[in-house]
């Protein structure tokens, strides 16, 4: 009984290890965001200092198609941003994905400061996935529309989701 319970142990201790050194596109996408480069401030909206929101995510084993690639964005942002109160409190939102790789591993832990690694993220366009955003419509500030963008090597398409301004 007590050998059962060690080959069993060794079992599990050796298919756990296995599987942790299996390569990444076996796993399932994943969205890290990189809540500490969340930027707000001022944006300029018709020569006006306007309240805006920037954010940064990664994408782990991003998926090749682009449909997948849209699908996998708009359940993350549905389920994980707040678009009513976006829609109420900034003049501008933009949430940036990228896929995780070793150009943009440093960005998990890196940088303190926005500027610096907003630049260096958005020289990484290799790596640049999409884009969900928000843009109040500038004849009617009471209203805006909302958009997601999607890019693969080859590929790269802008779909409206929601309210479309008539300028």
């Amino acid at each position: 009984m007590n050998r059962m319970i060690k080959y069993s142990y060794a079992g599990i201790l050796l298919f756990w290890m296995w599987s942790c050194t299996q390569p990444a596109q076996h796993q399932a996408p994943h969205i890290l965001a990189l809540n500490k480069l969340t930027r707000k401030g001022p944006v300029n909206i018709n020569g006006q200092p306007r309240p805006g929101l920037y954010q940064y995510a990664l994408i782990e084993n991003t998926p090749n198609n682009p449909d997948s690639l849209r699908q996998l964005l708009r359940t993350w942002c549905d389920s994980a941003i707040n678009k009513p109160a976006m829609e109420k409190q900034y003049y501008r939102y933009f949430i940036q994905f990228f896929d995780r790789s070793a150009a943009t591993e440093s960005y998990l832990q890196g940088k303190e400061d926005f500027w610096d690694t907003h630049n260096d993220i958005n020289q990484e366009l290799s790596d640049y996935r999409g884009e969900l955003r928000y843009e109040r419509c500038s004849r009617d500030s009471l209203q805006g529309q909302w958009t997601l963008e999607v890019s693969l090597p080859g590929y790269h398409q802008v779909d409206t989701l929601g309210h479309k301004c008539t300028e």
